[in-house]
């Protein structure tokens, strides 16, 4: 008898876990089909311009072998370039004039500094990167 009243005693503690909870407000009729609720974005932080440029002209350093004096002046014209893209951004202009505008200043500044060899390097290191799918090739930064 005492095991019996035990067994009651538990099964009556643990089932308030079981037991549901009614609505607080009166539901509306669900749709037919409703899509699962998606998780909502962190908002993604950004380097400074500066910090992405960097990094950018280091990765060009090591991969084009930069002298010194190209590698200051990479870095100006990658500084200028995100910081004109950021500023694209921040207008919230939608055609790809600016971007194209950006992309042909960082092509030209690019052809007065580097080197034909590096040239060439750097144009085989973007089909690369197209490849892979990037939208500039590493460019984008």
């Amino acid at each position: 008898m005492k095991k019996l009243i035990a067994a009651i005693a538990i099964m009556l503690a643990v089932s308030p876990a079981f037991a549901q909870t009614a609505p607080t407000a009166p539901a509306a009729p669900a749709p037919a089909k409703q899509a699962p609720a998606k998780p909502a974005k962190a908002p993604k932080v950004v380097a400074a311009p500066e910090q992405r440029a960097a990094q950018y002209a280091d990765e060009l350093k090591t991969k084009l072998n930069l002298t010194d004096d190209q590698y200051k002046k990479v870095l100006a014209v990658n500084t200028e370039c995100i910081r004109r893209k950021d500023a694209l951004k921040a207008s919230g202009q939608k055609d790809g004039n600016g971007k194209k505008e950006i992309a042909a200043y960082r092509k030209q500044q690019y052809q007065t500094i580097l080197t034909p060899d590096q040239q060439a390097k750097l144009k085989a290191m973007n089909a690369q990167g197209h490849d892979k799918g990037q939208k500039d090739g590493g460019e984008n930064k």
